[in-house]
């Protein structure tokens, strides 16, 4: 059994991931973010993502429109995921 389904450590929720190929952009993302109100922050690219750079945006799936509408056209994105983080 798992420590999350144990009552231990933290449950898993969905999330959108943004990869991204450079740390340049991953950062301007994180700075658009912000100044936009969108709701995340940077973490380590989930292994499951093939990325040439080591942080992604995550987002609540809630997030996701207002980031496509004021974040998306600003940056270059390797990808777009939906995980369990």
């Amino acid at each position: 059994m798992s420590a999350a389904a144990a009552g231990g450590g933290r449950r898993r929720r969905p999330r959108v991931v943004v990869a991204f190929d450079s740390t340049h952009e991953a950062l301007e993302c994180e700075r658009l973010c912000r100044d936009a109100g969108v709701a995340g922050r940077l973490i380590p690219t989930p292994v499951s993502i093939r990325a040439d750079c080591g942080l992604a945006w995550a987002m609540p799936p809630a997030s996701r429109g207002e980031f496509e509408r004021l974040v998306a056209p600003g940056v270059t994105c390797a990808g777009t995921y939906e995980l369990e983080l």
